[in-house]
C-alpha cells in the first residue's frame, strides 16, 4: 500500500520543516534541516553623504586662545601675591632695624648721661662782695625795709661740660640762725671751665633784725663787722654738647664775715660748701 503525501501549501511560502520525514519510495530518514543565516541589513549609501550648515553670528564667535595665553595670565595673576609676600620680610625687616637703632640711640644717650653725671664735678662758689640798701628815714628795727646784693663767683672744674642754672632756686641770708632775707637764684648758663659772677637779690622779712646788724648798717665812721650765713637750694643740669643731664638738686651754704653793712663793705671772710 502506498504512503500517501501531504499536499503541497500554495505559491513560493516553502517552509523546510514542513517536509515529510519519510519518503514514499521507501522508510529512509531525511537529514535534520539547517538553521537560518541571520538577516543583514545594509545602509543606504545616502545615509551619511548629507552636509549641515550652521550660521551663527560673528559677535557670538569665540576663538580658543592658545595655551601660552593661559602661561602668561597665570604668571600675571601670581606676581602681586609674590610681591606682597616678598615686601611683607623687607617691611618688618625695616620697622624691626629702626626700633632697634632707636633703641641703641637711647641706651647710648642714657650711658652718656651717666657719665657725665658720675665724672663730672659739682661748681664752687665764693662771697666776693655784700651790698646793703635800706630806705630813706627807716629806722631798720625790721628787716623788711632792706634790701641785699650779694655778689657771688661760681668756678666750673669741669673742662668739657656747662652747667644750666635753672630757675627755681632759692637763696636765705641768716644771721645767728634768723632769717633776714630771701630771694630766688637767678637762671643763667656757664660755659666749662670757667669763672662766673653771680648777682644775687634779696628781699629783708619782716623778722626784727639783731642789734649788731642794725649797729653795723648805721655805722658811719666806727665800723662794725658782722657774721652772716648763705644758704641755696639750686637747681642745675650739666651740658655735654647738645646732652643735657636732669635737674640735679644742689645746696650751697657760705659763711662769711663782713667789717660793715654800711658804705665801703668789705669781706674779711668766707667759706663755702656744697
Amino acid at each position: 500500500m502506498e504512503g500517501r503525501v501531504p499536499p503541497a501549501p500554495d505559491g513560493d511560502d516553502t517552509d523546510d520543516n514542513s517536509l515529510p520525514l519519510h519518503s514514499s519510495a521507501g522508510s529512509k530518514s531525511l537529514p535534520p534541516p539547517t538553521p537560518p543565516s541571520p538577516l543583514l541589513i545594509t545602509p543606504h549609501p545616502d545615509m551619511y553623504s548629507e552636509t549641515y550648515v550652521i550660521q551663527i553670528p560673528k559677535d557670538q564667535i569665540y576663538r580658543i586662545p592658545p595655551p601660552e595665553n593661559a602661561f602668561f595670565v597665570e604668571r600675571l595673576g601670581k606676581k602681586p601675591v609674590e610681591q606682597k609676600n616678598k615686601s611683607r620680610p623687607k617691611c618688618w625687616v625695616w620697622i624691626t632695624g629702626s626700633i632697634l637703632v632707636v633703641l641703641a640711640l637711647i641706651i647710648a644717650i642714657i650711658l652718656v648721661t651717666l657719665s657725665i653725671v658720675y665724672r663730672s664735678k659739682s661748681p664752687s662758689f665764693s662771697v666776693a662782695h655784700v651790698l646793703v640798701k635800706h630806705a630813706q628815714n627807716s629806722t631798720h628795727k625790721h628787716s623788711q625795709s632792706a634790701g641785699y646784693t650779694i655778689s657771688l663767683k661760681a668756678n666750673n672744674p669741669n673742662e668739657m661740660m656747662g652747667i644750666d642754672y635753672d630757675s627755681g632756686g632759692v637763696v636765705t641770708l641768716s644771721s645767728k640762725g634768723k632769717k633776714i632775707a630771701t630771694g630766688k637764684f637767678p637762671s643763667l648758663k656757664q660755659g666749662e671751665n670757667g669763672f662766673k659772677k653771680i648777682k644775687v637779690f634779696l628781699k629783708g622779712t619782716k623778722e626784727t633784725l639783731p642789734k649788731e646788724i642794725e649797729k653795723s648798717m648805721k655805722a658811719n665812721k666806727t665800723k662794725v663787722p658782722v657774721s652772716l650765713t648763705l644758704n641755696a637750694k639750686l637747681r642745675v643740669k650739666l651740658k655735654l654738647g647738645v646732652i643735657k643731664t636732669w635737674i640735679i638738686d644742689m645746696e650751697v651754704a657760705c659763711k662769711f664775715k663782713v667789717n660793715t653793712l654800711g658804705v665801703g663793705s668789705m669781706i674779711l671772710s668766707e667759706e663755702c660748701q656744697n
